[in-house]
């Protein structure tokens, strides 16, 4: 069973709460889902900036209900959950959006570091929606590089970056049980900082 929570809140409202970065989002994801420290991750969570309504959209798909942190507002479609029925999921083509940290391990440092060249950023989709259950329309795939996502780990006491990059498109699924475990627990790398969602919208095969 599946989740799907979107939140608004304003850029000011925002800046009163400190969210400053993905860090601070990250931490109030986890302050959705209250329980013990040492309880998994079992949520993904994707923020978007709408610069027209001057609002953050925070999308979270989780495998149980979340809870509006004390800082939200408290308009009623300030924070709205539904479940995602199975029935979903028995689309063939979806429209999609990935915000994904498109990386590879470096062979001798074994450090992740960032795929920069289209080239690489196409292999890496493709591979991955492979794994995925699902293939993606080559002519209409979007690669937009959104460069890197700096944050600050507090108790760290450093800076560190992801590499983002967006992908938009449309893709068939090829195999349901992989496809909804991939929707479930994400695609890629540093799906704790709001990156490996898939946004989807089915369509009809008119539509395409």
């Amino acid at each position: 069973m599946s989740y799907l929570t979107q939140a608004l809140i304003d850029y000011e409202a925002a800046a009163r709460a400190k969210m400053s970065d993905i860090y601070d989002w990250h931490q109030l994801a986890w302050s959705a889902f209250p329980g013990p420290e040492s309880q998994v991750r079992d949520f993904l969570t994707r923020l978007d900036r709408l610069e027209r309504e001057r609002q953050f959209r925070l999308l979270i798909v989780s495998s149980r209900p979340s809870c509006a942190p004390e800082l939200w507002p408290e308009e009623p479609d300030a924070w709205q959950v539904r479940e995602i029925m199975p029935s979903f999921f028995t689309h063939r083509y979806f429209r999609f959006q990935l915000r994904a940290n498109v990386t590879k391990r470096d062979s001798q440092s074994r450090k992740r570091v960032p795929l920069r060249a289209s080239s690489e950023q196409t292999a890496w989709i493709l591979r991955k929606a492979g794994q995925s259950g699902f293939v993606v329309d080559s002519d209409a795939l979007k690669i937009i590089p959104e460069g890197r996502e700096w944050f600050h780990i507090e108790k760290r006491g450093r800076a560190a970056a992801h590499h983002s990059v967006e992908f938009e498109g449309v893709l068939t699924v090829t195999d349901q049980p992989a496809f909804q475990r991939a929707f479930a627990t994400g695609i890629g790398s540093a799906k704790s900082f709001g990156f490996g969602l898939l946004a989807l919208r089915p369509l009809r095969f008119t539509d395409m």
